[in-house]
């Protein structure tokens, strides 16, 4: 009696020392979790192509083994990078900061005249001066609000560190004795940035050949049971597809689309204007028609009737129908099943609470919980139908 005590007793330790060993390597690990995520996501949207390679490719036929699947995976995550990561990163870098700062001023405007002078700046004789005082104007602010800790100063230092060559030269002029410590920060930051793309095509890389294997331990060793660990694990690959797939490329495609188009009207700020209008895309009835009609109001201001008339048949046909379209071609490859509502409010508040990354995290955490839910639900459910005689 005594020694099954005993054993009840060392079982009960071995549990709360698993839970806080694992609750630590989740702490060690929190800075990168969201890195991770996406590398969980981008693998098991990849794998398929990585088997139908495996499987189709001639040279591969006589050996289908491990050598064979690791350079096919390293070939495909090399591929993704060039392709996809570094333009990303580079856009990224490029039009964060003076797409927010231009948010910014937008919302800082105190009538609605001002606004749309913003979108569609009036034309006169000293634009160039103008233009040129201003881009001297927001390298000292950006400069100035580094040193501030401003939200944006990393993104703006670093969009200056790659288009300007002076920018080392401007730092100890305005900065001084303080320019070492902005250096530092700058350098600090570009490790970090440098880690994390390690980490995330390390990260991939394992996953894309060993995420089965990984998988299936979990499941075995998890204190829940298989059922529920397919369930979640479904609606993980749900939200990852219909983030990536179904919302972010959607995104993407309409601000592309809408960027050219405001390029072609000769629109200043096309750039930040085409990502804000990306962004809108997910507001549902309004949507894109948030930046193009204040556009389209400007150009009218402006006398401008032939761009105007264009930029509305553009803005009903071209943007505005891509959604129509695109949509249900994304749908079939991935989906999200969670209300535009609830996905707009799992973003924001996710972004507000944890950051950039909280755009990701949220809709997880939330779709997650959905599925725990009705979970419950059914083990409820069927606990009564086993309890009736």
């Amino acid at each position: 009696m005594l020694v099954t005590r005993k054993i009840l007793i060392q079982q009960r330790l071995m549990r709360w020392c698993a839970l806080f060993l694992s609750l630590g390597t989740i702490i060690i690990i929190w800075r990168y979790i969201s890195i991770l995520i996406l590398a969980v996501w981008l693998s098991s949207i990849c794998r398929p192509v990585l088997e139908w390679l495996v499987n189709h490719l001639p040279l591969i036929n006589r050996c289908r083994e491990k050598s064979s699947r690791s350079a096919i995976a390293a070939f495909l995550l090399v591929f993704f990078g060039i392709v996809v990561i570094i333009p990303i990163v580079l856009i990224v870098i490029a039009l964060t900061g003076s797409t927010l700062n231009f948010v910014a001023s937008l919302s800082n405007s105190t009538t609605a005249r001002n606004a749309i002078n913003l979108l569609v700046p009036p034309i006169n004789k000293n634009d160039n001066n103008s233009k040129e005082s201003s881009s001297f104007n927001s390298t000292n602010n950006s400069f100035i609000d580094f040193i501030k800790g401003g939200k944006n100063a990393t993104f703006n230092l670093l969009e200056r560190l790659l288009i300007q060559r002076d920018t080392l030269t401007d730092v100890v002029q305005l900065f001084g004795g303080k320019a070492l410590s902005v250096l530092s920060t700058v350098a600090g930051a570009t490790a970090q940035f440098i880690i994390g793309i390690l980490i995330f095509l390390v990260s991939t890389y394992t996953f894309l050949l060993q995420g089965v294997e990984l998988w299936t331990w979990t499941v075995a060793h998890s204190p829940l049971s298989a059922k529920h660990m397919e369930r979640f694990k479904d609606a993980f690959q749900e939200t990852g597809r219909g983030l990536l797939i179904g919302v972010c490329l959607t995104c993407a495609v309409q601000g592309f689309v809408a960027a050219i188009a405001y390029l072609c009207l000769q629109i200043p700020r096309w750039y930040a204007l085409g990502v804000l209008t990306g962004f809108c895309s997910l507001i549902p009835i309004l949507g894109t028609a948030m930046v193009w009609i204040p556009i389209t109001i400007g150009l009218f201001i402006q006398q401008a009737y032939l761009k105007a008339v264009i930029m509305i048949i553009v803005g009903v046909l071209a943007i505005g129908s891509i959604d129509n379209l695109l949509r249900p071609m994304f749908s079939k490859i991935g989906s999200l099943n969670m209300s535009t509502l609830l996905l707009l409010l799992t973003i924001f508040g996710g972004i507000e609470l944890l950051g950039a990354w909280g755009a990701l995290l949220g809709p997880l955490v939330v779709r997650l919980a959905t599925e725990a839910v009705i979970l419950v639900k059914e083990d409820e459910e069927q606990q009564e139908q086993n309890d009736v005689p």
